[in-house]
């Protein structure tokens, strides 16, 4: 009977802590297995196979897109899927260190669906003798009043021109949104947490990545700051700041380390389009402006959030 008692009290406990808490905790977890057990080989993080634009939104705060509410969310943190309510296309283009053939073409789409928001996505670099193209689709969902899970799939294909077998990778994502305290949020992400491999004989990995940030938000003002870890890389430390000037057009500035970026932006809003502008600057290769614009339909469909 004491033993009975025992096991209902340790599950009523379970149940008192919060799934915030619960969320915090195996993220931890997960976090400090990544930092000490390694991983095979692996491509380059920054471009280069998983092709991760972060929209010129997130460009200019410093590369933060961890915590960004728009439709490049799908690419950045598909939790904030979960708290867009209107059918929204977008359309990016990186014109990397303003060499042509490297530069970055992107599209995505995001609509409200299944209690949820589902969004697709395509990316593409590279020209006729080696190109990257990654399409992906994934899905966000409101778990509690002030929590979100994302998660998203991929397929992502290197070419090589005629004569040369392409190569092809699946990975996966997942990510978390909470806002703990008001105007306080908190996010994580996993990129790859499968360990993929590219179909070679080398068993070339895709990279396997970490991100957390936490950012404060008001009307007019958003700070944001992340750390990126890829298994065998550096922490990647980012800070960055939107400032709404007047009612439809935004500031914003950053800095991203390791290597250092200095990235500057400016945002319009236009009736129901968004139009992003971006330069970053980077200590040994240079400028790279980028920009992307957005649409917001009409609300065609209803979520039903619980």
């Amino acid at each position: 009977m004491n033993a009975a008692n025992d096991e209902t009290d340790k599950r009523q406990k379970l149940n008192r802590i919060s799934p915030f808490s619960q969320t915090a905790f195996c993220l931890s977890g997960i976090f400090v297995m990544l930092c000490f057990f390694g991983v095979p080989p692996r491509l380059h993080a920054d471009g280069g196979l998983y092709l991760f634009p972060k929209g010129a939104k997130a460009e200019g705060l410093g590369r933060n897109g961890l915590l960004n509410v728009d439709v490049w969310a799908v690419y950045n943190n598909q939790a904030a899927l979960a708290a867009i309510d209107e059918m929204t296309v977008g359309v990016n283009y990186e014109n990397r260190f303003q060499i042509n053939q490297i530069g970055v073409s992107s599209g995505a789409f995001a609509a409200p669906a299944l209690t949820g928001t589902v969004g697709v996505d395509i990316a593409h670099t590279g020209i006729e003798s080696y190109g990257e193209t990654r399409i992906g689709a994934g899905y966000g969902k409101q778990l509690a009043k002030k929590l979100s899970l994302g998660v998203h799939f991929n397929y992502h294909l290197l070419s090589f021109g005629s004569g040369y077998p392409d190569l092809y990778a699946f990975t996966g994502e997942i990510g978390l949104i909470a806002e703990p305290l008001t105007n306080i949020f908190i996010g994580a992400h996993i990129f790859n947490p499968t360990l993929s491999k590219l179909n070679s004989r080398n068993e070339i990995s895709v990279p396997l990545i970490f991100t957390i940030g936490a950012g404060y938000k008001t009307e007019r003002l958003f700070l944001v700051s992340e750390f990126e870890k890829e298994q065998t890389g550096e922490f990647i430390p980012r800070i960055g700041g939107e400032y709404t000037m007047f009612k439809n057009m935004c500031l914003r500035t950053g800095v991203s380390f390791n290597p250092v970026e200095m990235c500057f932006g400016v945002g319009w809003t236009i009736g129901n389009l968004q139009l992003d502008v971006a330069f970053s600057w980077h200590e040994a290769l240079g400028y790279s402006p980028q920009a992307a614009l957005s649409y917001k339909f009409a609300k065609l469909l209803n979520k039903n959030k619980k």
